[in-house]
């Protein structure tokens, strides 16, 4: 058993990135198979609130099999004139999610952990990889909005693969605010500072990143300039002007032929922000959000890959004047065709399963013997 604080002892961001980086690799070779995030919504017995258990599993040939489960209730509030999400388990201020990880070789249990720390990392790991192919060579500023655990994660991730020299970052509440800037100014020996506006932390940086909990746009268009890397959190919180003015979108996998099942029908399956089963009756479902704008954004900027898999040769920016957006960070697609953004299982198998190794290593976690997990029985 592996909490957030063994986790976070065992895996830096170096191994986090190598890690999904390896996973990706067997993913596009063919060693590895993913089921993107799929969430199941429940209205509760409170105005407002839905629960929701959220799931993605990914296996990598030959290493492991890792499920992410996680228990939620959701509202929606405005806070601040913005619509946000908030989510809590059992009560607020905790969360309940769980990944377990198990042998691809066995079918053993090897690890039931904490997600939190993971799911930042893993996030975290896929800007800096965006940041690594898509970002101008010589990037070392970045601006960016929120200061919570998305936000500490991009910060990492960007160090790991740039040669920073300051952050920039805004946030609406204060606090938060200062907090963020001393850790991480400490963690990164970089200059970390504060900005009044979200517009002074874009402006001038190289690379630029939302990490909000915002489902309405907090990074707009008019403030990006040539040369920008955006990242993000979810496609919401880019307005339809900052989309306009991408002009290339990197892809670290891609997929010709997106899987269609012929006679296949569900009748509770809805494809809208995310992949969903809906209970409830009709006037208790209309308390989802339904954000039909982002549904209908589309990026017209030019697409390439991050990298040739065949031969690892790095290939995303093409122009030191193209403003540049990760594929796998952001909604968008071409017609027939489109770029994967549901590599959450692979990200989970991954990096999870290094986190284990590590941890493993340094004697970390609290041991349980495999036999309380298995029982005999005709199969």
């Amino acid at each position: 058993m592996l909490n957030n604080q063994d986790l976070e002892a065992a895996l830096d961001m170096p191994a986090c990135i190598d890690a999904l980086y390896q996973g990706l690799k067997a993913y596009v070779r063919g060693d590895a198979a993913r089921r993107p995030r799929i969430d199941l919504f429940a209205p509760t017995s409170r105005p407002n609130e839905f629960a929701c258990f959220s799931s993605m599993e990914g296996i990598i040939k030959n290493s492991y099999y890792a499920i992410r489960i996680k228990p939620e209730v959701i509202s929606w509030p405005e806070i601040d004139g913005r619509r946000r999400r908030l989510t809590y388990t059992h009560r607020p201020g905790f969360h309940g999610g769980l990944i377990l990880l198990f042998s691809a070789e066995t079918g053993e249990l090897l690890a039931i952990m904490n997600d939190d720390y993971v799911q930042h990392m893993r996030v975290g790991a896929t800007a800096a990889l965006g940041a690594k192919y898509l970002a101008v060579p010589d990037a070392e500023v970045v601006g960016i909005l929120g200061s919570g655990g998305m936000a500490r994660a991009f910060a990492l991730g960007f160090a790991a693969v740039r040669r920073l020299t300051k952050i920039k970052v805004y946030s609406p509440n204060p606090e938060h605010l200062r907090v963020y800037c001393r850790e991480m100014s400490q963690k990164l020996t970089i200059e970390v500072a504060p900005m009044k506006s979200p517009r002074e932390a874009v402006q001038g940086s190289h690379i630029v990143a939302a990490c909000t909990n915002s489902r309405v746009p907090v990074l707009e268009g008019d403030w990006l300039e040539p040369g920008m890397y955006v990242a993000n959190v979810s496609g919401g919180e880019l307005d339809q002007e900052a989309l306009r003015r991408i002009t290339l979108v990197g892809y670290l996998t891609f997929e010709k032929n997106p899987l269609r099942i012929s006679g296949f029908s569900d009748y509770n399956f809805e494809a809208g922000n995310s992949l969903a089963y809906v209970a409830g009756q009709p006037e208790e479902r209309k308390g989802l959000p339904v954000d039909t704008k982002r549904q209908q954004r589309t990026l017209h900027a030019e697409w390439v890959p991050c990298v040739s898999w065949n031969t690892e040769t790095p290939v995303g920016r093409m122009s030191k004047e193209d403003i540049t957006l990760l594929a796998e960070l952001s909604a968008g697609s071409l017609p027939g065709e489109t770029a994967s953004s549901g590599i959450q299982g692979i990200q989970i198998a991954s990096i999870a399963g290094r986190a284990y190794e590590l941890a493993s290593a340094k004697g970390l976690g609290l041991s349980m013997s495999t036999e309380l997990f298995l029982q005999r029985g005709s199969g």
